[in-house]
C-alpha cells in the first residue's frame, strides 16, 4: 500500500531529476538521432563556492561531460528575478562565456533546478540561418531547461506538482539569440488526499485511508528526426485506490472492496505526443489532454 505524503515528495523529487532516465539508459552515453543532434544527461558538479559566498540560493552546477556545458539555477531570495545561468566555454577559449535566461517570476515557494539534461545540435542546425562567420558558425546550438516545482499541505496529506521549461540558445552572424520557453509541459505531479476519521471510516475505507494521484514523464529525442531536434514526450498517470477521484467526494461512493486496493493506470493521461519545432517553438501533433487531476496542486 503507498506511504506517508513525505515519501512520496521524495519519489516525485526525484522523478523531477531523472526525467529521461527511461531513454538515457547511460549517463554519460548520449543519444543521438538521424540529423546527429544529441540528448547527453549533465553531470552534477561538486560544490566550488567558497564559504561565505552568497551562492546559498543557487542550484548544485550540472555539466555535460567535456565541460563545455554547464548550468545552474540562480535566485537570490528575490522572487521577480531568478535565471538560469548558462557557462559556455568553446574548445580553445580559456574562459568560459556566462549566458542569463530569465526564469518566470515566483507566485508561491517552489523549487528549481536545471533540467539534467542538454540537447546539443549537429553542426548547422539550430538557427534561422547558419552564419557566414565560420568562428559564428563553429559554435554549438543547444536546448537547456528548469523544473520548477510548487508543493502544498492538505490536512493528512498534501500534494506537489512540476513543469518543465525548455530554451533555445543558438549562434547568429552578430552574436548570440535566446529564446526562452521554446518547451513547456507538465513534468510531474504526486498527491496524497483524504484520511480516515474513526475506526467506521478506515473500515469503510478498507484501511487505505488515503488516495494518492501520481503523475510522471519522459522526454527523448525521436530518433528518426531530421534537421531541429523532434521530441518524443510520454507520460503515466496513476491514482490509488482504483476508482478514486478528486473530482468527486468519495463519502458519496460505497465502501472500497480488496478489489479496489490497486495502482491504476489513467488512460486518457498516459499518453505519447511528438514535438516538432514550428515557427520557433514546440508543437505537438496533438492537444495535450486536461489533466489537472495529477499535474494541478
Amino acid at each position: 500500500m503507498p506511504g506517508k505524503f513525505e515519501s512520496m515528495r521524495h519519489r516525485g523529487a526525484a522523478a523531477l531529476g531523472l526525467l529521461l532516465l527511461a531513454d538515457v539508459v547511460g549517463a554519460a552515453t548520449p543519444v543521438h538521432d538521424r540529423a546527429g543532434n544529441r540528448v547527453e544527461a549533465l553531470i552534477e558538479q561538486p560544490d566550488r563556492a567558497p564559504a561565505g559566498s552568497d551562492d546559498g540560493a543557487a542550484s548544485p552546477r550540472f555539466c555535460t561531460q567535456d565541460r563545455q556545458w554547464c548550468v545552474r539555477t540562480r535566485r537570490n531570495g528575490d522572487p521577480s528575478a531568478g535565471q538560469l545561468e548558462v557557462e559556455h566555454r568553446p574548445a580553445g577559449e580559456p574562459e568560459p562565456r556566462l549566458r542569463f535566461l530569465p526564469m518566470p517570476a515566483l507566485e508561491t515557494p517552489a523549487s528549481e533546478q536545471p533540467w539534467p539534461f542538454i540537447v546539443r545540435m549537429a553542426p548547422g542546425i539550430g538557427a534561422p540561418q547558419v552564419p557566414s562567420d565560420p568562428q559564428q558558425a563553429a559554435l554549438e546550438n543547444v536546448l537547456v531547461g528548469v523544473v520548477s516545482g510548487t508543493s502544498t499541505g492538505y490536512s493528512g496529506g498534501g500534494a506537489d506538482a512540476g513543469t518543465l521549461r525548455l530554451s533555445r540558445i543558438y549562434h547568429q552572424q552578430d552574436g548570440i539569440q535566446i529564446d526562452p520557453d521554446v518547451l513547456v509541459v507538465p513534468a510531474d505531479g504526486h498527491a496524497m488526499i483524504r484520511a480516515c476519521f474513526g475506526q467506521a471510516d478506515e473500515a469503510r475505507r478498507a484501511g487505505a485511508c488515503h488516495d494518492e494521484y501520481s503523475f510522471t514523464m519522459t522526454l527523448a529525442l525521436d530518433p528518426a528526426g531530421q534537421g531541429m531536434p523532434v521530441l518524443r514526450y510520454r507520460t503515466t498517470a496513476t491514482r490509488f485506490p482504483a476508482g478514486a477521484s478528486r473530482f468527486q467526494d468519495a463519502s458519496t461512493k460505497g465502501p472500497l472492496r480488496k478489489r479496489d486496493l490497486r495502482i491504476q493506470t489513467d488512460p486518457a493521461c498516459s499518453y505519447q505526443r511528438t514535438f516538432r519545432f514550428v515557427g520557433g517553438v514546440y508543437v505537438p501533433d496533438a492537444p495535450l489532454p486536461g489533466c489537472e487531476e495529477f499535474t494541478q496542486l
